[in-house]
């Protein structure tokens, strides 16, 4: 079949294939471009039903979806409906019935432009967030990165201070899509002992949100201060993470919901397994981090303790902010911020110096005729040149006797 060989009766597509119709109704172009429409798939004689849909006509997870229902009443086979479908979203996208809803350059003065940009909504936590931006917490999975956005809607449901920072008090709305029931209220059970605030709103049944539902979602999110996805892999349609057209798409609408709902929006995503700063770890393609206005990461370290982490920000909007510790309080599962990452690194460094130096000592015997070098190297594991290097620091906690040069009397070492 060609692509012009189709017909259009008011708004109604038919194309006519070898095994089935298809038949596109009212196909709309959104604001960036994505044609939306609601897809049958009919028997040639127009009366069966083979599948039916709604979705985007450029969306392999629309032609998945339509492929497996024809699959199952059909002949099993699903390529003939994703290569109609390629088709038919071909031909629609150059039709000219269509044409006018693309966007045309339009430019206007910077003076003008600047005029009508709306002003940066208020504070939603001090510093970090503001009313109708978008932003990612992203970590590697168990680091706690769920545990953190729950703290965050508490503290902002109830007006209490975030990881140090002031927060503006107000509604909370919570996609919760990974976690069960049962875990989510052993949780908030105990970060809130005093009673779960009011405010604290919770969506717990499998979501996603899509062009379909987008103006539903606008008017149930509207007047709350934060809005929490976590995670936003299960609430999006991408088939592909990788894909920068899908992923784009999809991070696209949850910026849209942010700015028209004026609703502060924090996204739960994970990182992949290679490392990476400034968030080249976070899993997918990079439109991911493009799209939205900041990004908080988790991750866990060597030099710190079991129960603390280090956390980066990185935002369009903010200043070099310094990497800090958090650390955990098991009994009420809440994050502290206990300082920046390099205070704890130069912590963790003298620590470590003081207790290489304890344990250099410990292997020494307390009185003569001590140990060799060598012999005290094998003892601790570590190379001549630590040891000397600490023998100095140790300083006449150390004695010493024999001579360096003489392998019948070597020098040796003992505490004092």
């Amino acid at each position: 079949m060609t692509q012009k060989s189709y017909t259009v009766v008011a708004g109604v597509y038919v194309f006519p294939f070898e095994q089935f119709l298809v038949r596109v109704t009212r196909p709309q172009r959104d604001r960036y471009g994505r044609i939306f429409a609601d897809v049958e798939i009919k028997t040639l004689d127009n009366q069966g039903y083979l599948g039916i849909g709604h979705g985007d006509l450029q969306s392999n997870r629309f032609y998945v979806d339509l492929a497996r229902l024809f699959a199952r009443r059909n002949s099993g086979d699903t390529g003939p409906i994703e290569n109609a479908m390629m088709t038919v979203y071909l031909a629609i996208r150059e039709d000219p019935q269509l044409s006018d809803v693309l966007p045309v350059p339009k430019f206007q003065s910077a003076g003008d432009f600047m005029d009508g940009v709306t002003p940066a909504g208020p504070a939603v936590v001090d510093g970090l967030l503001t009313r109708g931006g978008l932003y990612s917490i992203a970590a590697r999975p168990k680091t706690g990165k769920s545990l953190l956005l729950l703290n965050l809607a508490v503290a902002i449901a109830t007006g209490h201070s975030w990881l140090g920072h002031e927060v503006e008090r107000g509604k909370v709305l919570m996609f919760l899509l990974e976690d069960s029931p049962r875990t989510i209220k052993k949780r908030l059970e105990l970060m809130c002992p005093q009673g779960i605030p009011a405010d604290l709103m919770i969506h717990a049944d499998p979501f996603r949100l899509a062009e379909e539902n987008f103006d539903a979602a606008v008017r149930a999110c509207r007047g709350a201060k934060l809005l929490v996805c976590d995670p936003v892999i299960l609430a999006t349609e991408v088939q592909d993470w990788n894909s920068q057209q899908e992923v784009r798409g999809s991070f696209d609408l949850w910026r849209r919901l942010s700015r028209e709902t004026e609703v502060c929006i924090a996204l739960s995503q994970h990182h992949r397994k290679m490392a990476g700063d400034f968030g080249d770890a976070m899993a997918g393609s990079m439109q991911a981090q493009a799209t939205v206005d900041g990004i908080m990461e988790l991750y866990r370290d060597r030099t710190l303790q079991s129960v603390e982490r280090k956390m980066t920000f990185i935002g369009r909007d903010w200043p070099d902010l310094p990497e800090i510790v958090i650390t955990l309080h098991t009994p009420t599962l809440t994050w502290l911020d206990v300082g920046t990452y390099a205070e704890a690194r130069e912590l963790a460094s003298v620590a470590k110096k003081q207790g290489d130096e304890t344990e250099a000592l410990e292997a020494l015997p307390d009185e003569p005729p001590g140990l060799t070098y060598e012999e005290w190297e094998n003892k601790t594991g570590w190379s001549r040149r630590k040891l000397a290097a600490i023998r100095k620091v140790l300083g006449d906690k150390i004695a010493q006797g024999g001579e360096t040069q003489n392998r019948l009397n070597p020098t040796r070492f003992w505490r004092v």
